[in-house]
């Protein structure tokens, strides 16, 4: 079933037509079709990926590519962004984030702590808990120099002076962040990168001994026949092929993608970091 078509059904099933060609929903189903839904801005990513469909089946042969690089989606952080503030908007992050991490943290982030975020794209998150911690400073990193340039302004016309936006990878940080952060925030990347494990060990090193971590990523199941009985895992395994997987593959990666499930990350992070990610 080729993507438009697959739309169109799932439309179908949520949107009744009567015998007047009148068109009606239910009330939950309304809130998910509205432009600034979380649910609807994450499936506008389907748009974006339907274009590289040739190029991901060469990546199915022998004589194939691993995989397609970042550089062949270059709309990814500003579909990023606007999923995330979405996504923001409607968990109302960070303040509800911070209570599910328990009030220590948020007290602690009152008075002031030197936090970190890697792969920080356009830095929502970083910028969100910025403002609201103003006494915290902030160093967010991440590869797309582009994109970095683009966050330093956004910073700017929001007020922001705790944040500094660097260039930096996850498996070659500077030697002088050694030991030096009290809070590792990762939001939404480790399954994209190429070697997580090595970014894992190298998030360590930065971060004091008694330092907190807190990731939030995709909820999916490790056991593949457990996930696919989620009705979103279709799309979640089609997003993942596309893209996750892709560009991690195509950068010499692992390529474990979105869907490699919550049991296979912590224990990849027990491993690595020698702690649960909260």
């Amino acid at each position: 079933m080729g993507a438009g078509v697959g739309w169109s059904y799932g439309l179908r099933r949520l949107i009744d037509l009567n015998k007047e060609m009148e068109l009606s929903c239910k009330k939950e189903v309304a809130a998910l079709l509205i432009p600034s839904s979380e649910t609807l801005s994450m499936f506008t990513i389907l748009e974006m990926l339907m274009d590289k469909e040739e190029k991901i089946g060469k990546c199915f042969k022998k004589s194939g590519p691993a995989g397609v690089p970042y550089s062949d989606f270059p709309t990814f952080q500003d579909w990023m962004a606007n999923w995330t503030d979405n996504r923001n908007l409607e968990e109302e992050f960070p303040t509800k984030y911070f209570q599910t991490v328990g009030s220590n943290l948020s007290a602690a982030m009152e008075k002031g702590l030197d936090v970190i975020e890697p792969g920080c794209g356009a830095g929502r998150h970083t910028m969100a808990v910025a403002k609201k911690y103003p006494n915290s400073t902030f160093t967010a990193f991440d590869i797309d120099r582009a994109q970095l340039e683009r966050n330093k302004v956004a910073c700017e016309m929001m007020g922001l002076t705790n944040v500094t936006f660097l260039y930096a990878d996850f498996c070659a940080m500077p030697e002088e962040w050694n030991g030096r952060f009290d809070y590792l925030m990762i939001y939404d990347c480790m399954h994209d990168l190429p070697h997580p494990a090595q970014a894992m060990a190298g998030l360590k090193r930065v971060l004091k001994e008694d330092g907190l971590v807190t990731m939030m990523d995709i909820n999916t199941s490790s056991d593949m026949p457990t996930q696919v009985q989620t009705p979103i895992s279709a799309v979640e395994y089609n997003i993942s092929l596309h893209h996750c997987m892709s560009v991690s593959l195509a950068n010499g990666g692992v390529g474990l993608g979105a869907c490699w499930g919550s049991s296979s990350l912590r224990a990849c992070f027990r491993m690595r970091v020698g702690r649960r990610p909260k």
